[in-house]
């Protein structure tokens, strides 16, 4: 058995697991087995210690002893539950203004204990081979969660933290695989599979790898399963049903089968290709995912935004054989399928010097131009697409104005995005695709005179906001804190390596100097004089970044009446005097002497 990766965050399959404990048990010897069981015990709780010690004298007892309810009453003690429930459920006008509207679970907090337990002795049944009576008790355990009061509360599969659920999910499926007869197997499960799909809306969809590796036993009959299965799906055309037959294609016949479908309907299941493009990869062929991805490429209609995927195989593959024109190639085909941070980001750093890359901004500024004027250039596709609601990859990305901001800041072209975002409001800077929000803090540090690690407080502090709203604007955002962060760090860097090497004249600093300043009073005085009380942080630190910029240049002067006619204009507003004050005490001393 080859070595299992623990590092892996995602959670071993059970199948998986009990191989690897097998194998580790074989390769001990009797001394390092003594020393396993001693690490165990000192982790065994004193409630558990008894347990612990009849499972070492008597394993194969314990394990039948295990659980204090007898199988074959584990039925009648779900029904009994089930209709106790739906008594409370009658009475829920009784107790319903004693909770919040947020409150999902309500007066059914007691039910989570009980039906914990009762999971569990399902998950009993399951391991013993008792699929009839797993099948029948899981089937009634989920129609119970489901269940709700008219006021749509009730126990639900998010409140039973304590219950494995998609592995519930899986012991499930097997026992309906096995308790039905072979000529019915496929269309049965097809209907279970989306049953059970709506039970978990945040989880993934139910596969068939999983209840096969749920057990180390074979499926009975499982070629003439996957047979009939492959033939059932074919007929479907939504998005579970594809990545169903695609993983049964995935099983049966392996990447060959995977190849067939994709060629013979590109347009059906353009998905298949990411799925061969997966095996290949995994198989460490990156020549071969070099010439599919490409195949893949000329076949796929123009304007499909999945394209972009393949695209990055393309690339990674590239990368591997070290063919780096290939892998700016494969950047902007990205880029043009899905017009996203992450995919301009690539495209940038797939060029060596800052020159290259410049002009490559350009060039991908241009087109996002061009797509935000005439947005069927993004759209070109005569394939409507067939969405998958646990990804974006078949979403057509709009252009977003901030996105375009980006291009022109990125490409040096100074004029353009101050084009672009001349034409904008002074508010609406943290939502919405406004991209004054992304220029005039760059314009800013840039005309500070400070490298990036070093600009002034507030300006730096303005910098570092639009950073954080120019990731979480547009199609790109994921919503995982960790990926936009990082994505929020390739930014920073990007600006870094950018910024210095921008030279402006002094007549083109003075008068970017006065937009900014401009802008930072229009702002600033339509955010305090509608009194928009969670943006006067907002509000101060744009004018203090602006005044601190004005004391570095030597114009000490400027910047202090700039604050000073806020100060007099707005004194009756004291929140925003202290948001004032607060700001400029971030300010370093040697710019406030």
């Amino acid at each position: 058995m080859a070595e299992v990766d623990l590092s892996h965050p995602e959670k071993l399959p059970l199948k998986v697991f009990r191989e690897a404990v097998e194998a580790r048990l074989e390769s001990c010897s009797a001394d390092e087995l003594r020393a396993i069981l001693r690490t165990l015990s000192h982790r065994v709780r004193s409630s558990e210690r008894l347990a612990f010690l009849e499972s070492l004298a008597h394993p194969l007892r314990a394990e039948s002893a295990h659980g204090t309810h007898p199988q074959d009453a584990l039925l009648d003690d779900i029904t009994e539950l089930t209709q106790e429930l739906a008594g409370r459920m009658e009475n829920a006008d009784a107790w319903d203004e004693d909770y919040y509207d947020e409150d999902t679970l309500g007066p059914y907090e007691e039910f989570v204990a009980p039906l914990t337990v009762l999971f569990e002795r399902a998950r009993e049944a399951s391991e013993r081979g008792q699929s009839q009576l797993a099948r029948e008790a899981y089937q009634a355990l989920f129609s119970l969660v489901q269940r709700e009061d008219d006021y749509g509360r009730g126990p639900r599969a998010e409140h039973l933290s304590q219950v494995d659920l998609p592995e519930a999910r899986a012991r499930y499926l097997r026992a309906v695989y096995l308790t039905t007869p072979p000529e019915q197997r496929a269309p049965v499960l097809l209907e279970e599979m989306r049953r059970v799909r709506s039970l978990l809306p945040e989880e993934p969809r139910p596969r068939m790898r999983e209840w096969l590796d749920i057990s180390s036993e074979p499926l009975p009959d499982s070629e003439a399963f996957l047979r009939d299965w492959v033939s059932l799906l074919r007929q479907h055309g939504d998005p579970d049903a594809d990545a169903w037959l695609r993983e049964a294609i995935a099983l049966s016949q392996g990447p060959r089968g995977l190849r067939e479908l994709a060629f013979s309907e590109p347009t059906r299941h353009p998905r298949a290709f990411l799925d061969l493009l997966a095996a290949l990869e995994r198989e460490g062929k990156p020549r071969e995912v070099l010439s599919t991805a490409r195949e893949a490429l000329d076949v796929l209609p123009a304007g499909l935004p999945l394209r972009a995927a393949v695209a990055s195989f393309l690339a990674s593959a590239a990368t591997r054989l070290k063919q780096p024109d290939t892998v700016c190639a494969a950047r902007w085909e990205a880029l043009v399928a899905q017009p996203t941070l992450p995919h301009l980001l690539d495209l940038r750093d797939a060029h060596a010097s800052e020159p290259e890359r410049a002009t490559v901004m350009l060039r991908a500024a241009r087109h996002l131009e061009g797509a935000l004027h005439e947005p069927r250039r993004l759209s070109g596709s005569l394939v409507p697409p067939s969405e998958d609601a646990e990804d974006d990859l078949e979403t057509p990305a709009r252009v977003d104005r901030r996105l375009l901001a980006h291009a022109w800041l990125l490409a040096h072209d100074w004029e353009a995005a101050h084009a672009l975002a001349a034409k904008d409001s002074a508010l609406g800077w943290t939502y919405g695709d406004n991209p004054q929000g992304t220029v005039v803090p760059c314009f800013l540090a840039l005309l500070s005179g400070q490298p990036p690690g070093k600009l002034p407080r507030n300006v730096a502090r303005l910098w570092q906001w639009a950073l954080e709203t120019g990731t979480q604007a547009g199609d790109w955002y994921s919503g995982d804190g960790r990926q936009d962060a990082a994505l929020q760090k390739r930014l920073e860097r990007a600006y870094a390596e950018a910024l210095p090497e921008l030279l402006l004249e002094p007549p083109e600093q003075e008068r970017m100097l006065e937009w900014c300043l401009e802008v930072a009073r229009k702002r600033a005085s339509t955010i305090v004089s509608r009194k928009h009380r969670r943006s006067y942080d907002k509000a101060a630190v744009l004018l203090t970044a602006c005044a601190e910029v004005l004391w570095l240049r030597g114009e000490e002067g400027r910047g202090n009446v700039l604050l000073a006619g806020f100060r007099e204009g707005f004194r009756r507003h004291r929140a925003f005097q202290a948001e004032l004050d607060e700001a400029v005490g971030r300010s370093s001393p040697r710019l406030l002497k």
